[in-house]
């Protein structure tokens, strides 16, 4: 069995967080040599905030997660029923006796994570060509959940974000560092048109470290970890445009020179594939769905799991820094987005 020294650490940190042993770590690589007897079993090279990855003969996922952060196989269903290949197919193996840690298996997703593409690259970014292929693999893979929106949508069958959309933005309008509270304010003002738009299954985390990309043509292979996705209304996911378009620096959050030519593309593919949005009302709802998305997953932090705190200067500076980039006044605001279109 290969481990990976590099990433003892970030393993080490996983078992900390949840008050777990060295034994209980062993008893997951035993649990797993004992299922996939004669099998190549290696840490995958990324490794989440709330769960241990395995990756099994190469093209197997086994993955150990406490119960608080457990999966949601129903939604795990769904989102390969909408997507398919483009979500793991996922499965429950059992739970450990003495850690409690639940086990799941996945079927992997090849590629490259984009985010692992750019820091092979020293942060070279895509090329315009193959950055302009994935914004059409994002917008067609946005598309697809339009027609398979929830028909019942009750507070039942919401998830955290969605059965707390109103607080949360109360929240923000409130604690936002004041430049970005006009535009929590606004989306609250129109929430009523987000909320009449298709709710749909909305991937939680859509991060350039979660995108798996084919690297030699930019095209999207699908996406992981899919733990935190729960329905939304439709334009909810547009936050992961961003990704695409630009990341993280040690100065900020920076765009590709393209990025505004490329946003035009991605909104003229979302646009064809989803014939609703050729009526200007809904397009407006889904403009400010989006904005809800960036406010959503942006300005509010992330506290050891919890999503419950938001944003502050000084003390969460990387999400600042999107926030002012994403909201940037120099053509990025939703009123403004698609006036090249």
């Amino acid at each position: 069995m290969a481990k990976d020294q590099a990433l003892v650490g970030s393993v080490a940190n996983f078992f900390l967080r949840c008050g777990l042993t060295i034994q209980d770590q062993d008893d997951c690589f035993t649990f797993v040599e004992q299922c996939y007897p004669d099998s190549s079993i290696t840490l995958a090279p990324c490794q989440g905030y709330c769960s241990m990855t395995l990756f099994v003969d190469g093209d197997k996922v086994v993955q150990f997660r406490p119960q608080c952060y457990s999966l949601d196989l129903r939604i795990s269903s769904e989102a390969r029923d909408v997507h398919g290949c483009l979500a793991p197919d996922t499965k429950f193996l059992g739970t450990l006796p003495n850690s409690g840690l639940l086990v799941y298996s996945m079927g992997r997703i090849y590629g490259v994570s984009l985010r692992d593409f750019r820091e092979s690259k020293g942060g070279a970014a895509l090329s315009r060509e193959h950055l302009s292929l994935l914004c059409k693999d994002f917008a067609l893979f946005l598309s697809k959940a339009w027609n398979k929106s929830m028909q019942t949508e009750t507070q039942s069958e919401l998830g955290a974000v969605g059965k707390s959309i109103l607080p949360r933005l109360r929240s923000l309008c409130a604690n936002l560092p004041p430049r970005f509270r006009p535009i929590a304010s606004r989306v609250l003002s129109q929430i009523h048109q987000v909320e009449a738009l298709p709710w749909v299954l909305t991937h939680g985390d859509i991060t350039d470290g979660n995108m798996m990309i084919n690297h030699l043509t930019g095209h999207l292979l699908g996406l992981v970890d899919w733990a935190e996705a729960e329905y939304l209304p439709f334009g909810v996911g547009l936050y992961g445009l961003e990704e695409i378009l630009g990341e993280m620096t040690a100065t900020g959050f920076k765009y590709h020179p393209d990025a505004s030519d490329l946003r035009r593309i991605f909104w003229e593919v979302l646009i064809n594939e989803t014939p609703a949005l050729h009526e200007s009302h809904v397009l407006e709802g889904v403009q400010l769905a989006q904005d809800l998305g960036v406010l959503l997953w942006h300005g509010i932090a992330f506290d050891n799991g919890a999503i419950d705190r938001v944003v502050e200067e000084g003390k969460d500076m990387e999400e600042i820094y999107r926030l002012d980039a994403f909201f940037d006044l120099k053509g990025l605001q939703s009123a403004n987005r698609l006036s090249k279109i």
